[in-house]
C-alpha cells in the first residue's frame, strides 16, 4: 500500500507540476523515475545519504527554485522535486522496491 502511494504521489506531483516530496519512499520512486528517464544505473540497494549525494551531483545543474515558465516539462519538475528534498536516514525494502520498479520494462501504460 505505501508503495502505491507513494506512486500516485509523485505522479500526481510531476504531472500537475504542484507540491514537493515528503518522505523517503517518494523520494526513492522519484528518483527510480528519472533513473529510468537518463540511464543513471541505480543500484536498487543504495542507502539515502549515497542516493542523495548521486542526485546532487547529477542535478547539479538544477535550481532549486520552482519552475515557473510556461514551457516547464515533466520531466524539469520531476528533477525540481529531486533536486531539493534532503532524504532521513530511514531506509527498508518499500525503498529499494519503489526504486527498482522504475527500471523494470513495464509499458509507458503502467509507468510515465
Amino acid at each position: 500500500m505505501i508503495t502505491l502511494l507513494a506512486r500516485q504521489s509523485v505522479d500526481r506531483k510531476v504531472s500537475d507540476h504542484v507540491s514537493v516530496i515528503v518522505g523517503n519512499y517518494e523520494y526513492y520512486y522519484a528518483c527510480g523515475l528519472l533513473d529510468r528517464r537518463l540511464s543513471l544505473g541505480l543500484s536498487a540497494d543504495i542507502k539515502p545519504q549515497e542516493l542523495y549525494e548521486k542526485m546532487q551531483e547529477v542535478l547539479s545543474d538544477v535550481p532549486v527554485e520552482a519552475p515557473t515558465s510556461a514551457d516547464t516539462t515533466d520531466d524539469d519538475y520531476l528533477k525540481y522535486l529531486i533536486k531539493r528534498y534532503e532524504p532521513d536516514d530511514n531506509y527498508d525494502e518499500q525503498m529499494k522496491e519503489l526504486l527498482a520498479i522504475c527500471t523494470l520494462q513495464l509499458s509507458d501504460e503502467v509507468l510515465p
